[in-house]
């Protein structure tokens, strides 16, 4: 089993584009517990001693030792039953690096993952799981930001390309897939945010792309994620000016082009409404 390190931090404590990435080995660190909450970040680890029993979406799967589990951000998931030697080493993939890191993650795919999110391994397989996970720590380490974010990303993507493979090549796979039209709304939704944040933050917008009305729109998102529509997108243009306030070569003023705000001062205040620092702060701080 991978023990944690002495004073209890995960492996590596490298952050980057404020999206806190690192190698986990205590069951605290899971983003869960007994009470089913949409995810804000994916988990993806083996279990390493015990067992407990997972909930996403209402299929329960218990994990015991070398189970791989991986589980996407925005699923509905919960963890109960967990045994007193119950170990995992795991990493979290917040939701903004998963969909870059993914790319155009399908429906279909995505409903697949709420049933197959934990499978056995065999002793090999678990060892080169850790290996991998090492790895994964150790681009977390290197000293430029940029590089840091691509090198694992691109990590992940092979990770994902795995589940994808298997996925495909699961004669059973569509004909297990069920979702109903509320939950491919909400799909779509996120899809079209992710999409066009740059372009409008204006609710109105991305229901007129759904054909359906701001208001129902609003009561849809809310009601099956537990946030607003609006909070939605303003959560991932935030996210988009702190990334590109990460890269120390774009000025102010293109950050604000490339976000679509009228003005410096326009995206300033949307900026300091939301996080308690100007632009400018918060990239000073960046580079201090």
């Amino acid at each position: 089993m991978v023990k944690a390190t002495k004073d209890n931090r995960p492996f590596s404590s490298g952050v980057f584009d404020l999206e806190e990435f690192n190698i986990y080995t205590k069951v605290i660190d899971l983003p869960l517990d007994g009470i089913p909450t949409y995810l804000e970040e994916g988990i993806n680890g083996v279990c390493t001693g015990g067992s407990a029993l997972f909930n996403v979406f209402s299929n329960k799967r218990r994990v015991v030792k070398n189970d791989l589990i991986t589980i996407f951000p925005y699923q509905l998931a919960s963890i109960t039953e967990i045994s007193t030697d119950f170990a995992v080493i795991f990493f979290k993939v917040p939701k903004k690096l998963f969909m870059d890191t993914i790319g155009r993650l399908t429906l279909d795919y995505f409903f697949y993952m709420r049933k197959y999110y934990s499978s056995p391994l065999s002793e090999e397989e678990y060892k080169r799981f850790v290996h991998f996970c090492h790895i994964l720590s150790c681009r977390v380490d290197l000293s430029c930001a940029f590089l840091r974010r691509e090198s694992v990303m691109y990590l992940l993507r092979v990770y994902y390309w795995d589940l994808y493979v298997g996925y495909k090549s699961n004669p059973k796979a569509m004909a297990s897939v069920k979702f109903v039209r509320k939950e491919k709304q909400v799909f779509e939704f996120f899809y079209l945010v992710i999409e066009y944040h740059t372009i409008s933050r204006d609710v109105a917008f991305y229901a007129d792309k759904m054909c359906i009305s701001p208001k129902y729109l609003t009561m849809l998102i809310t009601d099956n994620t537990g946030r607003s529509a609006k909070e939605w997108i303003v959560e991932y243009t935030i996210l988009e000016i702190k990334v590109l306030l990460k890269d120390s070569n774009l000025e102010i003023k293109e950050v604000v082009s490339r976000t679509n705000f009228q003005s410096n001062s326009t995206m300033t205040r949307f900026f300091r409404k939301h996080t308690g620092t100007t632009p400018s702060e918060y990239r000073e701080r960046m580079f201090v």
